[in-house]
């Protein structure tokens, strides 16, 4: 157990509907991703995925349960405790969550602007970020100007500029064309294997697990109808879940 980076203990998070009625998004899910993984939670949509993805940082807190980083519960944690955790722990979206008034070298520095960091050190380390996801000509444009890869790009720029242990992609890749999808999955592994960050990814696409991963869990309904090594569930899937996914080629 001593290479778990990330353990996630009977978490249940619920969300209060209309009236008294509670929505279960993720129901008491356990799962232990280890150092250099490329993790991914491959399931349909509402099957809880991006809910259990954010509350690996506390975005969302759980109803019950736990995250542990590095051996340490984040729920036990001071606010301010919880930030410098987060540090360690770079996040990409979907839809890139650029700020539209700020170049692209701004973007990528901001997380830095909000730890103290100078604005010279801020720039530099930022700049080099944008070399290492081969946007290093694009540093004073705005993303307006960018193709969506770029953006994505430069999302993970900002991601790595903190230099964190935990790279989390939250359907990284779905708003993109599929050849510029698979030049982002390739910078990721590029990620993994070189900065030795240990990647969590929800996906509904079954070439994003097959490309990229390494473990793998199915969720469906909030729960963990699956997990493993990746190579074992696309070869022969034990769950309903999992074959469903894997015989349809994933999530249309």
């Amino acid at each position: 157990m001593s290479d778990s980076i990330i353990v996630i203990e009977n978490l249940t998070k619920e969300y209060k509907g209309k009236g008294k009625q509670c929505v279960h998004a993720v129901k008491n899910v356990s799962l232990t991703v280890e150092k250099g993984d490329v993790f991914g939670i491959l399931g349909a949509s509402g099957a809880g995925k991006s809910t259990l993805l954010k509350c690996v940082n506390l975005l969302e807190k759980p109803t019950s349960g736990r995250v542990l980083l590095n051996g340490v519960s984040l729920s036990d944690l001071s606010e301010k405790e919880l930030n410098l955790q987060r540090r360690k722990i770079g996040m990409i979206f979907q839809h890139f969550n650029l700020f539209s008034q700020c170049s692209v070298c701004e973007n990528v520095a901001f997380p830095l602007k909000i730890a103290g960091v100078s604005r010279k050190e801020a720039k530099r380390r930022a700049l080099v970020q944008l070399g290492y996801a081969g946007l290093a000509d694009k540093a004073d444009c705005y993303p307006s100007e960018l193709s969506g890869g770029q953006k994505q790009r430069a999302a993970i720029a900002r991601a790595l500029v903190n230099e964190p242990e935990i790279l989390l992609c939250d359907e990284a890749t779905s708003a993109l064309d599929s050849v510029t999808s698979l030049n982002i999955l390739n910078l990721l592994k590029k990620i993994n294997a070189e900065l030795g960050l240990t990647i969590l990814l929800i996906t509904h696409e079954l070439g994003v697990v097959k490309h990229i991963c390494n473990k793998v869990a199915v969720m469906e309904d909030g729960r963990i109808a699956e997990q493993g090594t990746a190579a074992e569930i696309l070869s022969n899937p034990s769950s309903d879940a999992a074959k469903k996914l894997v015989l349809s080629g994933g999530v249309k």
